[in-house]
């Protein structure tokens, strides 16, 4: 599955969340749960979601469920600077505002950020490499 630009920037006047953007969360979480997988080895998350339709409703299950999944992915991989700490205690009839939306995709992206950084230097790490091979 292929990463998705996330949107870190939602405003609550103009911006509405929808069945994609949670489509987009959860898929992303899959992409660095990959990335994190091939650094640390295998791990589980609870199940990922990515085929919501405009019929489908997500309840504070599985609000609770999405945040539980992004934290684990920080607890087996690193706490990026700028962690916004999850919310892992919805209830029924608390609200879901722009800054819940900015907080799920900023902290994804700072995962994506870190994990693949780490996984596109990996081939540098241990390997003696100076100057151009004009000799």
């Amino acid at each position: 599955m292929p990463w998705l630009n996330p949107k870190i920037d939602w405003n609550g006047d103009t911006d509405y969340y929808n069945f994609e953007d949670m489509n987009r969360v959860e898929n992303n979480t899959g992409v660095i749960k990959e990335l994190i997988e091939f650094l640390q080895g295998n791990f589980s998350l609870e199940k990922l979601i990515t085929d919501r339709n405009i019929l489908s409703i997500d309840f504070a299950d599985d609000l609770n469920r999405i945040e539980t999944n992004i934290e684990k992915l920080k607890d087996n991989f690193y706490k990026p600077l700028n962690w916004e700490p999850v919310k892992t205690n919805w209830k029924a009839g608390d609200p879901f505002s722009y800054i819940d939306a900015n907080r799920l995709e900023k902290n994804l992206k700072l995962l994506y950020d870190l994990a693949k950084c780490t996984t596109d230097n990996l081939k540098y790490c241990g390997t003696f490499s100076c100057g151009e091979e004009v000799i």
